[in-house]
């Protein structure tokens, strides 16, 4: 059920391109580092906010997880183009690859899920160290822009993000033909603060937009590339106070969650298989089993995120609780549906 392994030597590859690409772009603009790999591109005549009170107008993240590479090869193909004079760089722009070491493994994280590990005051495992790192920049952010892939098939990319009407408003504008899943209330996740979620806290908009399945699939790198050059250029129109004209194309669906099945604090619950992204379940269809139980879906929608063991080396399955739940099971809205209020 989960995607190929990426090509080691191919994110090795990409990887080295990017810093190449960073150094090269030393001659023509400014570059202020802050961490390994993590950019900040200035125009060299620049003369604009002071530095640490949100100076960066828009920061473009990927490899949050290391399996998602998709993202990698969007930045390598963003900084092609600035290096060759076809797209320019205005104003400051934050460039940021997350999980380096999970990358060069081949594994989602090393120690704890970097995407949760934000906010947090522990520097006991890499994640948290990074976290803080990119914390530097996310907090001198107006926008953050992350991109991200899911681990099992899917028909479409969506955006996901904690619900703000500025982040909802940004969304539509660089991307409303692409499903939007947006949520409030409660955190995404039980394990601690997702990089959108750390960004909207601390005053900023902050977007995740998922490409599709795990891997370097071209129609992926190049929606991922078509949605920075679109976020650049609507930040840039935002910035001049200047109004966007909005796409000519047909709005995607709103989802939210309708359902959020648990993960037994005990046991082994066995997900049915075949259950895939955005495949659609129906109320009282049996998704799996949990002593001797059905787990049935109470409502209709599509589902997000089915929790499966990941293989083992040994071709075993490792059995560790994957995640706080099982699955997840959308429901679409109107944007009446959404809150009020929430800037």
């Amino acid at each position: 059920m989960s995607a190929k392994p990426n090509n080691l030597s191919e994110v090795s590859e990409a990887l080295k391109r990017f810093d190449e690409l960073i150094g090269g772009l030393k001659k023509s603009l400014e570059i202020e580092t802050l961490a390994p790999r993590v950019h900040i591109l200035k125009p060299r005549d620049y003369r604009g906010t002071v530095a640490g009170v949100r100076d960066v107008s828009l920061t473009v993240s990927a490899l949050i997880h290391g399996v998602e590479v998709a993202g990698l090869a969007v930045l390598v193909e963003f900084l092609e183009l600035v290096t060759r004079g076809k797209q320019s760089i205005d104003w400051p722009l934050g460039i940021v690859l997350g999980n380096i070491p999970a990358a060069e493994k081949g594994a989602r994280f090393v120690e704890r899920d970097l995407n949760r590990s934000f906010g947090r005051a522990e520097t006991a495992t890499q994640e948290d160290r990074r976290a803080d790192e990119l914390e530097r920049l996310f907090v001198r952010s107006d926008r953050l822009l992350d991109i991200h892939q899911v681990k099992l098939a899917i028909d479409r990319p969506f955006w996901i993000f904690p619900y703000t009407k500025s982040g909802f408003e940004f969304a539509r504008l660089v991307a409303p033909d692409v499903s939007l899943i947006t949520h409030w209330g409660k955190g995404f996740s039980q394990e601690g603060q997702c990089s959108d979620e750390w960004v909207n806290n601390a005053g900023g908009i902050g977007v995740t937009m998922e490409l599709g399945q795990n891997g370097f699939a071209p129609d992926q790198i190049a929606l991922g590339l078509k949605t920075v050059i679109r976020a650049v250029d609507v930040t840039g129109a935002h910035r001049g106070g200047k109004s966007v004209e909005s796409l000519n194309v047909t709005k995607a669906p709103i989802y939210t969650w309708g359902e959020i099945i648990p993960y037994p604090q005990t046991g082994e619950p066995v997900l049915d298989k075949g259950w895939h992204n955005f495949k659609i379940a129906r109320a009282g269809d049996r998704v799996g089993v949990f002593n001797g139980q059905d787990i049935v879906a109470q409502i209709t929608g599509p589902v997000l995120f089915p929790k499966y063991p990941d293989p083992m080396p040994d071709g075993s399955y490792n059995k560790d609780r994957p995640a706080a739940e099982l699955m997840r099971i959308l429901k679409e809205i109107s944007e009446a549906d959404l809150p009020v209020g929430k800037n």
